[in-house]
C-alpha cells in the first residue's frame, strides 16, 4: 500500500512540474510557532483563519513550528523544505497529508505532500516540527532540497510558488509580520506579448 501511495505522490508532483500556472498566484507561507503540546494532533491544529492569527515570535526554547500556507484558492499538493539554525537536536516531524514523501528531521529537509481530495480552502496547515532551540534563531519554509522550489499544486495540477515567505523567531529572535503588505510586480500585456515574439 505504501508503494502505491508513493507512486501517487510522485505522479502528482511530476505532472505538476509540467503543468501551467495555478489558481494561487497570491499565495504566501509563514511559520506559526507556539509552545510544544504532546497532545497535538492533525484534527486539532491551531485555529488560523487569516494572517492575523499566525504567531511568528515565541520566547521559549521548546516549541512546535507549523508551516502555514495562506491566501490560497485551493490546493491538492505542496512541496517545500523547513530551515532553522543548526541547533543540537533534530526535529520530530508530524505530517497532516494523505500522501507524503520525505520527512523534516534536520534543517533544510524537504517533503512532498498530496491529498486525495481537492481542498478549496484559503489556509493549509501541513504538519509541524517539534524543535528545541539552543539559542535565538529563525525558522522558515524554504526550498525543497531536491527541486529547489516551494510549490503549491492546485486541483487542476496548476503550480504556483508563494509570493512571500515569512520567518518565525524564537528564543529572542523576532519573527516577521505575515500581514505586512507584499509588493507584487504588475504584469503588462506588452511583457506577455514579448514572450511570444
Amino acid at each position: 500500500m505504501n508503494r502505491i501511495m508513493a507512486i501517487a505522490v510522485v505522479s502528482v508532483l511530476v505532472l505538476a512540474g509540467l503543468a501551467f500556472a495555478g489558481n494561487n498566484p497570491l499565495a504566501k507561507v509563514a511559520v506559526h510557532v507556539k509552545a510544544h503540546s504532546a497532545k497535538q494532533g492533525c484534527t486539532g491544529l491551531p485555529a488560523i483563519t487569516g494572517c492575523e492569527d499566525i504567531s511568528t515570535t515565541y520566547a521559549e526554547f521548546n516549541f512546535d513550528a507549523f508551516p502555514v500556507f495562506f491566501d490560497l484558492a485551493e490546493y491538492q499538493g505542496l512541496e517545500y523544505g523547513v530551515c532553522w539554525p543548526d541547533w543540537t537536536y533534530s526535529a520530530t516531524w508530524t505530517q497532516c497529508a494523505d500522501l507524503v514523501i520525505g520527512e523534516i528531521i534536520w534543517p533544510g529537509d524537504g517533503v512532498s505532500q498530496a491529498w486525495t481530495q481537492c481542498h478549496a480552502e484559503g489556509i493549509a496547515i501541513t504538519g509541524w516540527a517539534w524543535l528545541y532551540a539552543d539559542g535565538p534563531g529563525l525558522v522558515s519554509v524554504c526550498e525543497h532540497p531536491v527541486t529547489g522550489e516551494i510549490q503549491i499544486v492546485d486541483c487542476a495540477e496548476g503550480v504556483d510558488e508563494p509570493v512571500k515567505t515569512y520567518q518565525a523567531g524564537v528564543l529572542g529572535a523576532e519573527g516577521e509580520d505575515p500581514c505586512a503588505p507584499v509588493m507584487i510586480q504588475p504584469t503588462t500585456w506588452g511583457a506577455i506579448k514579448g514572450m511570444f515574439e
